[in-house]
């Protein structure tokens, strides 16, 4: 279902004419450009517990200060995770090195045994996976459907007897190029190595277990656990001039894991959600609510900053919140999450077609139900009207959690598009009335 009221516009009023404006700047300013160029050429991939992190956020937290934001730094516990060497070895029917990455989060070690290819997580259910690999080589049908092979298979896998894990890619298309990704652990379940490959050697891999060959691996993955250390939330504010107390959070994450160089995710979030809000600031469109730019830490590795956040938040204060972290494609609106019972929840669609004419004429009017994102969800679990922006995504899957998110496939005029469009939604957020009453974590929606 699509929520759209295809309105003319004719005079703009006030708040129309200051989204305008908003949008306007951000397609003459080539602030956010040069920034995430920096970040990403000077400071690269940014691991949890890694100093290449700990840098940029130092980085970050000093230019806001400099746009004249009032920031505060959120000490956050993190889980400190390193790679180590991986190899991953076909022994048989030849031996070749596949097209390998670790998946996140796993113990390392090593696994050597027969190749069981199947389908995807319901098809354990019937196999004999004991002291064997496991190979999850489901088709793309869509990142959410899919990803439970990475975050789950190696888990449920291990509960069967299975000695390692080994998955086809989680992505739309490849080029030979493995993608990263955390699972999951039980805390009763011994953990084997885990690793991705490219979904053209999953495709071999299938071709010739079908032909009745015996396929046989070797993984050896150096990963480890290091135990706790402490990261920091980024938080960037503009006071705001009438509600100060009253929010908008506009939200990305600002690790990455630990290839490429970060620059879809969510390199390009952070400078969306932190461009917007100095706009304003330097704009002068200062909305009636304060509207805080939070650059979450360990979104990748366990979400650890997005839940320090929410643990520390009057959340009654949220009005709303906006997350972009799904690349720099070129945004056509907005995913719009309202966990809220249906009479509020009426309510607020009602209110959110009212600004469709002047998304409309911004190129961004497409609104449509959707979770907001990993980070912001959880406010929006709580009550708070949250809202993701919505990007084509085209080109995000194949590069997302590879080598290959590097800065030169940002486009400039996408990522002044996304500003404007994310500067002139939480603008309206933060100065019209609200979309709900202030959330009460308490009380469950229906």
């Amino acid at each position: 279902m699509i929520w759209l009221l295809p309105l003319a516009i004719a005079d703009e009023d006030p708040l129309t004419s200051a989204m305008h404006a908003l949008y306007a700047a951000a397609a003459e300013s080539t602030v956010a450009y040069e920034r995430l160029e920096e970040l990403c050429t000077v400071h690269g991939h940014r691991m949890v517990g890694s100093e290449r992190l700990e840098g940029a956020i130092d980085w970050a937290a000093a230019a806001m200060r400099a746009d004249g934001l009032e920031v505060t730094e959120q000490p956050v516990d993190v889980s400190h995770w390193i790679r180590g060497d991986e190899r991953v070895r076909m022994t048989a029917p030849e031996v070749r090195e596949l097209h390998a990455i670790g998946l996140g989060m796993n113990v390392g070690g090593r696994a050597k045994g027969e190749v069981v290819v199947l389908d995807g997580l319901d098809a354990l259910a019937d196999a004999d996976v004991d002291g064997k690999v496991v190979l999850f080589d489901n088709d793309w049908t869509g990142y959410g459907p899919t990803v439970s092979v990475r975050t789950r298979g190696p888990v449920e896998a291990a509960e069967k007897g299975a000695v390692g894990v080994i998955i086809r890619s989680v992505t739309s298309e490849s080029l030979h190029t493995p993608h990263t990704g955390t699972t999951r652990w039980g805390d009763d379940v011994q953990s084997v190595p885990a690793a991705a490959i490219t979904v053209e050697d999953a495709a071999w891999i299938r071709a010739l277990s079908e032909r009745g060959e015996t396929v046989e691996v070797d993984i050896k993955l150096g990963a480890k656990l290091k135990g706790r250390t402490t990261s920091r939330n980024v938080i960037a504010e503009l006071q705001g001039r009438e509600l100060p107390d009253e929010v908008v959070v506009v939200g990305c994450h600002i690790d990455s894991w630990d290839v490429g160089q970060g620059a879809q995710d969510d390199g390009a979030g952070c400078l969306i959600a932190w461009e917007a809000v100095r706009l304003m600031a330097e704009t002068g469109h200062v909305p009636r609510r304060s509207v805080r730019a939070v650059l979450y830490t360990s979104e990748e590795n366990g979400e650890s900053g997005g839940h320090t956040y929410l643990a520390n938040a009057a959340v009654a204060a949220h009005v709303a919140a906006i997350e972009s972290d799904s690349g720099n494609g070129r945004a056509d609106g907005f995913r719009v999450q309202l966990e809220l019972p249906k009479d509020q929840r009426l309510a607020a669609q009602g209110a959110l077609w009212s600004l469709q004419p002047a998304l409309d004429a911004l190129g961004g009017s497409r609104l449509r139900p959707g979770y907001s994102g990993a980070d912001v969800g959880m406010l929006g679990a709580a009550g708070v009207p949250a809202f993701g922006l919505a990007h084509d995504t085209t080109g995000y899957w194949p590069i997302h959690h590879t080598e290959a998110d590097t800065f030169e496939k940002i486009v400039l005029e996408d990522l002044q598009h996304n500003v404007g469009l994310m500067a002139a939604m939480a603008y309206a957020l933060a100065e019209g009335d609200r979309l709900a009453p202030a959330a009460d974590p308490a009380v469950d929606p229906e």
